[in-house]
C-alpha cells in the first residue's frame, strides 16, 4: 500500500495600496513608447533606397523583363497604398522623437522622405491624401483624410523640400546618427533634396505652371543657386544603398522563377548588342543553352531576350524557350548571398533629368554634356571599363544627334537603362511621361482586354478599402478624374501637351 505525504505551504496574502491606475498598472514594461529617431532613419533608409520594397514586377511592367513565353501586359486594376502610408506614418513618429530630443536635424530629414513615398503615391493614383495622411497615431487621429488636389501636392512637397534644404544647410559640417546611406553626411542630404526637386519638375513636364509659377522657372532657380542648392557632382554623391556586409539581403529574391521563367526582354538585349554596350554582361546571363559550355560572356551575341507581348509580330518565345535560347536576369539577384548595391535615385538620373531641362530650354547648358555625363556614370555604378563606355558613347546611335524629340528619346531610353531593376516605378512613370523607350518594333496592338487594347493604363484605380471607409473624401477625388476611377483616366499631371512626346508611341497614349 502506498502511502502519500501531502504538504500545504500556505502563502499569506499581502494586500498592498497604491496609487496606480488600470491603465498604467497594464502597461507593457517590454514594449517601448519611446526609440531615438535615429533608429527610425535607419529603417527609413533601407526601405526606401532597397530595391526589395518594390519586388520585380515594376520592371516587368515597364518591359525589362518579363516570362519565358512572354505575356507582359497593362491589367491595371486596384492596388492598395498601404505600404507607402505605413512609410510616411514613420516619418511622423521620426519627427515626434526629434521634437522630443530637440534635434531638427531629424525632422528636416522627414520631409524627403514623406515627399517621397507620397509623390510615388499621386503618381500611381492622382490626388491622395496629403496634408491629412497618415494621423492615425495622432493624439486627435483622423481616419478619413481628405483627398488633395495633384497640384497642390506637388506645390506642396516642393515647398517642404525648400524649406528642408535650407534649414539643413545649418547643419552643414555635422554628422546625423542612423544614416547608412551618406555616413551622416548633411551635405550630401541636401543634395539628394534638390536633385528630388528636380525630379518633381521633371515630372510636370506636360505643365506649364505649379500654383501660378512657371515650371521651367522654379527649375532653373535651383540649378542656377548652387551654393543655396547643392547637387550632385559625381557618382559617389548617390544614394546608393550598398549590400556589402549584408548577409540576408538575396532573401528578398528567394524566388525560383528567377531560374524557371524571367526572362530579359528582348528590347533591352538587342538595344545593348545593337550599340555594343557592355551593360548586358552586368544585367543578364547567356542563354541557357550555353551553361557550361565555357562562352565568352563579353560576346554579346551570346545573349537574347523575350519578346513580352506574345501576340508580337515575329514572336519566336515558344521556339527560344525550348532551344535555350533565352537569357535569364543576372545571377546577383537571385543566387549570389550578397546582391546587388541599389541606387534608385542618384547622379545618373539628375545628370539626364538635367539634360532634358536644358533640351527643354528650362537653362542655358549643353544637353549633350549632361547626358554624356549620365551613361558614364551609369557605367560606373555597373563596373563597365572606360574603355567600353568610351566605345559605346563613339556608336552613331548612341551621339546625341536628331531632331529634339528622338533626343529626348535617347535620353529617356538611357534612363530607363539605367533603371534596371532599381528605381522602383520610374521606369514606368517616364514612359507614361514621355512615350518612351519606343517598343513599337516589338509590340503589335491586342485587343484582348487584359492588354487594355494596346493602351498605357495611366493609373491605379482606388483602393477597395479606402472606397468602403472613406467614400466621401475619395468620391471628391474621383469626380476630378476625367474618366471617373479607371485605369485610363488622365491625373493632373498628364492633363496637358508635350511638343517633345514620341509622336508615335507603342504603348498608345490615350485610350478613348
Amino acid at each position: 500500500m502506498k502511502r502519500f505525504l501531502s504538504i500545504f505551504f500556505v502563502l499569506p496574502l499581502v494586500f498592498v495600496s497604491c496609487d496606480l491606475t488600470m491603465d498604467e498598472v497594464s502597461q507593457d514594461v517590454n514594449k517601448p513608447t519611446q526609440v531615438h529617431p535615429k533608429t527610425i532613419l535607419t529603417q527609413l533608409c533601407i526601405t526606401t533606397f532597397g530595391i526589395e520594397y518594390y519586388g520585380v514586377q515594376p520592371y516587368r511592367l515597364a518591359w525589362q523583363w518579363d516570362q519565358r513565353g512572354g505575356g507582359g501586359h497593362f491589367n491595371f486594376q486596384r492596388r492598395n497604398f498601404i505600404s507607402e502610408y505605413r512609410r510616411v506614418t514613420w516619418c511622423y513618429d521620426m519627427i515626434r522623437e526629434a521634437e522630443r530630443l530637440n534635434d531638427p536635424r531629424y525632422i528636416h530629414l522627414a520631409a524627403y522622405f514623406r515627399a517621397s513615398w507620397i509623390f510615388d503615391t499621386t503618381r500611381l493614383f492622382g490626388d491622395v491624401p496629403y496634408t491629412e495622411a497618415a494621423q492615425g497615431r495622432f493624439d486627435d487621429p483622423n481616419f478619413s483624410p481628405k483627398y488633395d488636389p495633384q497640384e497642390e501636392i506637388v506645390a506642396g512637397l516642393l515647398r517642404e523640400l525648400a524649406a528642408a534644404n535650407e534649414a539643413l544647410g545649418d547643419y552643414d559640417n555635422t554628422k546625423i546618427d542612423g544614416d547608412v546611406i551618406f555616413g551622416g553626411d548633411i551635405r550630401k542630404w541636401r543634395q539628394l533634396i534638390n536633385l528630388y526637386r528636380l525630379r518633381i519638375l521633371i515630372n510636370c513636364s506636360m505643365k506649364q505652371t505649379i500654383a501660378g509659377e512657371r515650371v521651367g522657372e522654379l527649375f532653373a532657380g535651383i540649378v542656377g543657386d548652387p551654393e543655396g542648392n547643392p547637387i550632385m557632382g559625381a557618382l559617389s554623391d548617390s544614394a546608393i544603398r550598398d549590400e556589402k556586409g549584408n548577409m540576408e539581403n538575396y532573401k528578398y529574391y528567394n524566388d525560383n522563377n528567377f531560374v524557371s521563367s524571367y526572362r530579359v526582354s528582348k528590347f533591352v538585349v538587342d538595344w545593348m548588342r545593337e550599340r555594343g554596350d557592355m551593360r548586358l554582361p552586368k544585367l543578364a546571363e547567356m542563354m541557357i543553352k550555353l551553361d557550361g559550355k565555357n562562352a565568352d560572356p563579353t560576346d554579346l551575341a551570346n545573349y537574347k531576350g523575350v519578346i513580352p507581348n506574345p501576340g508580337a509580330t515575329g514572336d519566336n518565345n515558344n521556339t527560344d524557350m525550348e532551344d535555350g535560347s533565352q537569357s535569364r536576369l543576372k545571377s546577383k539577384w537571385y543566387l549570389e548571398p550578397v546582391g546587388p548595391s541599389a541606387m534608385n535615385i542618384g547622379y545618373p538620373e539628375q545628370e539626364f533629368i538635367l539634360a532634358e531641362a536644358a533640351l527643354r530650354g528650362w537653362t542655358e547648358d549643353d544637353p549633350e554634356t549632361h547626358y554624356l555625363n549620365g551613361i558614364r556614370a551609369a557605367h560606373e555604378f555597373l563596373g563597365v571599363s572606360s574603355a567600353d563606355t568610351r566605345a559605346y558613347l563613339g556608336h552613331e546611335k548612341v551621339q546625341f544627334k536628331g531632331s529634339d524629340t528622338e533626343k529626348l528619346g535617347k535620353i529617356i531610353t538611357e534612363k530607363y537603362l539605367n533603371f534596371f531593376m532599381q528605381g522602383g516605378n520610374e521606369a514606368y512613370f517616364e514612359l507614361r511621361r514621355t512615350g518612351y523607350p519606343d517598343f513599337s518594333a516589338y509590340l503589335t496592338h491586342n485587343t484582348d482586354q487584359i492588354y487594355n487594347d494596346g493602351y498605357l493604363p495611366l493609373r491605379y484605380r482606388y483602393p477597395q478599402s479606402e472606397i468602403d471607409n472613406n467614400n466621401a473624401q475619395v468620391s471628391e477625388a474621383i469626380k476630378r478624374l476625367d474618366k471617373g476611377d479607371d485605369r485610363n483616366s488622365r491625373m493632373w499631371l498628364l492633363q496637358g501637351s508635350d511638343p517633345l512626346f514620341n509622336p508615335a508611341p507603342f504603348p498608345f497614349r490615350y485610350k478613348n
